[in-house]
């Protein structure tokens, strides 16, 4: 495991975000034209009804964009050529059970044919990971997960 391979999972993490960001400002620009244009031809009550879920729908997407703009900015604030000696955020781990990545929540992401788990701190894994260092175990969920390998 190198930092090379930390830099390339850190910077398709950030393009999966951006990519997700884009998709969301799409949709939220879909759903207010759809709001626009349900409103012509419509009596009061089917626009006021039609246009209070498209609303729903676009103050969901916007809360989801908050929240990945927010991913892409903490994610931007890791450096991923410092290595790291203890798991805490920014850490590319290797373990008897796979490799993890602590930064923002993004589940599995393949790169190069290798699969990361791109995990929070705060998830419950996080949690029982942070702080170790190379040669501890935890044990989470009835396994036992060995740190072999801390970039």
């Amino acid at each position: 495991m190198t930092n090379s391979e930390k830099v390339a999972l850190h910077r398709t993490c950030i393009s999966l975000l951006e990519e997700k960001v884009i998709t969301l400002k799409r949709s939220i620009k879909d759903a207010q034209e759809s709001a626009y244009e349900d409103g012509k031809g419509s009596s009061d009550d089917e626009y006021d009804t039609s246009r209070e879920m498209i609303q729903q729908e676009i103050d969901k997407q916007e809360d989801l964009l908050l929240k990945t703009t927010l991913m892409i900015k903490n994610l931007r604030e890791v450096d991923p050529r410092l290595p790291l000696s203890k798991i805490e955020y920014g850490s590319l781990v290797k373990t008897n059970e796979g490799m993890y990545f602590f930064s923002v929540s993004l589940g599995k992401v393949v790169v190069e044919g290798k699969t990361y788990f791109v995990v929070s701190l705060i998830s419950p894994i996080g949690k029982a990971m942070e702080d170790k260092r190379v040669g501890e175990k935890v044990e989470f969920m009835g396994r036992k997960i060995s740190i072999e390998e801390i970039v």
